[in-house]
């Protein structure tokens, strides 16, 4: 770790992490900032509630054996197990642990394939030393306890079948947020055989906390016998630091550095099958997040903050916190937001577009602000889904005889897109009528510029007779002139003049003749 005395120096912090940089797509202009406190050692958690998870699938863990064997017996250690990433507790790496028969995990190999102690004296609550091992040398008179998992530690009994029994381990997951699992499941109760027992213990690599699910915790009203002194079914749940080792974090014992649950340290408790419950034990090493934008004027504290942007803008985050071993330390990492104004398309891009015989026709998705976002792909495709070009200038096949909806979608930041369609009409025939015949026979009735109207858009027709007459006009139009004049009344056969306006400013100039 690291002491930052300069705010503006950028490290890249080994615990705390702002996240990615993140990337708005069009239209967005508020995002979460996250910030990830990584495994700290510590030397205090918290505990908390979670919702209860069960793994049941006990085929693809392994068995806990106790000298090479599945372990069948009572009241036991089992051989030393090898954890698939390391763990921090209370300040202290381990990669091995022992799992006991009673629902109790220690971090001290030494003790594996020796005796696991089942009697919880109604003194004996979190935090004592005596808990749930005491290695008491007798030369000495001294006892030490090992750091330990609890959850529950009571008096069960592997050696009995339930016909579903199983003392498993496995993992989970990927690097680095792995879990590993250690399964107690359907253990019937010491000397109340009927009654099972289910319970899993998880290891978190992400953050080094722990968890325990209680699938079913019953209690044996007549197990130990009252006249031992002993609570019959007594039971704790809880975490505990190891005893009083030089390179551990914390002291022992203490309540400040052993959390504990009410009404789940010792005592009679039980857990139904029909109301279980889970608890997580959380690394709580006193962090202060805060949050600053790239003036350093801050702009909010704790785990999530939403800002409003309106332009690309680079966050800090401050992290403050304690090691195991009470220091304070500061760390700094920075997020970078992206904003992404809305892209710029040429003007007319999804007007509806016709071309003729011979034409050439372009469609230009071209984006006239790519220079804003970091990358803008483009995909053009039919209305069948047919990838037809992934440039931005797509050309219309000259092939196409019938009418059909092109789709540009544009991706912008690699994950936003936006679609735009173009309703592309062939003509067959895209010469101005030089004559017509509106007898009603379906054939050159009218004077047709469709054609025209969809490629450029017609602004307005005018007809004017030999004399200079006008006798027709039409805004917007297509093809409604079919021989008569403004008053509905037929003009008679002769040749008639023309003047087309199109919209784009151009005009067509020509004669018709009327057929009769």
């Amino acid at each position: 770790m690291f002491i930052l005395s300069i705010f503006n120096t950028k490290l890249i912090a080994q615990h705390v992490d702002a996240g990615q940089d993140i990337y708005l797509c069009p239209g967005e202009t508020t995002a979460t900032l996250h910030a990830n406190v990584g495994r700290i050692m510590t030397g205090r958690y918290r505990v908390e509630s979670i919702p209860f998870v069960w793994d049941a699938d006990f085929t693809t863990g392994q068995d806990v054996l106790l000298n090479g064997n599945i372990m069948r017996r009572d009241d036991m250690y089992s051989d030393p197990i090898t954890l698939p990433f390391p763990i921090s507790f209370y300040g202290r790496t381990y990669d091995q642990i022992v799992v006991g028969s009673n629902g109790d995990i220690i971090f001290e190999t030494s003790i594996g394939a020796t005796y696991d102690a089942w009697e919880i004296e109604p003194s004996e609550s979190i935090p004592n030393h005596t808990l749930p091992y005491w290695d008491f040398n007798p030369t000495t008179n001294v006892g030490l306890s090992y750091a330990s998992i609890m959850g529950a530690y009571h008096d069960i009994d592997i050696s009995v079948s339930s016909g579903s029994e199983e003392l498993k381990f496995k993992t989970v997951g990927t690097a680095p947020n792995r879990k590993f699992i250690v399964i107690y499941n359907d253990i019937p109760q010491y000397d109340c055989n009927n009654l099972l027992s289910s319970q899993e213990i998880v290891f978190n690599e992400a953050d080094f906390s722990f968890e325990v699910h209680i699938k079913a915790k019953p209690t044996c009203n007549t197990w130990p016998p009252t006249s031992s002194g002993d609570v019959p079914g007594s039971a704790v749940l809880g975490i505990q630091n190891e005893e009083l080792l030089p390179d551990t974090c914390g002291n022992y014992p203490g309540d400040v550095t052993s959390p504990t649950l009410p009404n789940r340290n010792n005592g009679v408790w039980e857990v139904l099958e029909t109301a279980p419950e889970a608890y997580k034990f959380v690394p709580d090493a006193n962090v202060t997040l805060t949050w600053y934008d790239g003036n350093r004027n801050v702009i909010g504290t704790g785990v999530d903050v939403n800002v409003t942007v309106s332009a690309n803008e680079v966050y800090t985050l401050e992290a403050s916190f304690e090691d195991c071993h009470g220091n304070t330390y500061t760390e700094f990492d920075e997020v970078e937001v992206f904003y992404a104004p809305a892209p710029e398309m040429l003007p007319g891009l999804t007007d509806d577009k016709a071309f003729c015989a011979g034409d050439v026709l372009h469609l230009d998705g071209t984006v006239q602000n790519a220079s804003a976002y970091t990358s803008v792909a483009y995909q053009w495709a039919d209305s069948s889904g047919n990838v037809m070009s992934t440039t931005p200038d797509f050309v219309v096949p000259a092939t196409q005889t019938t009418e059909e909806t092109y789709t540009l979608t544009v991706t912008i930041n690699g994950s936003c897109t936006s679609t735009y369609d173009v309703k592309v009409t062939p003509f067959a025939n895209c010469r101005i009528p030089e004559g017509i015949s509106p007898n009603g026979d379906g054939s050159n009735d009218n004077f047709n510029l469709d054609y025209l109207a969809a490629r450029t858009g017609i602004d307005k027709l005018e007809i004017f007779d030999r004399r200079g007459v006008l006798v027709y006009e039409k805004d917007a139009y297509t093809h409604e002139f079919e021989g008569k004049n403004m008053d509905g009344k037929e003009l008679p056969a002769a040749t008639y003049f023309y003047v087309v306006k199109l919209l784009d400013g151009e005009k067509k100039t020509g004669w018709v003749y009327i057929v009769r």
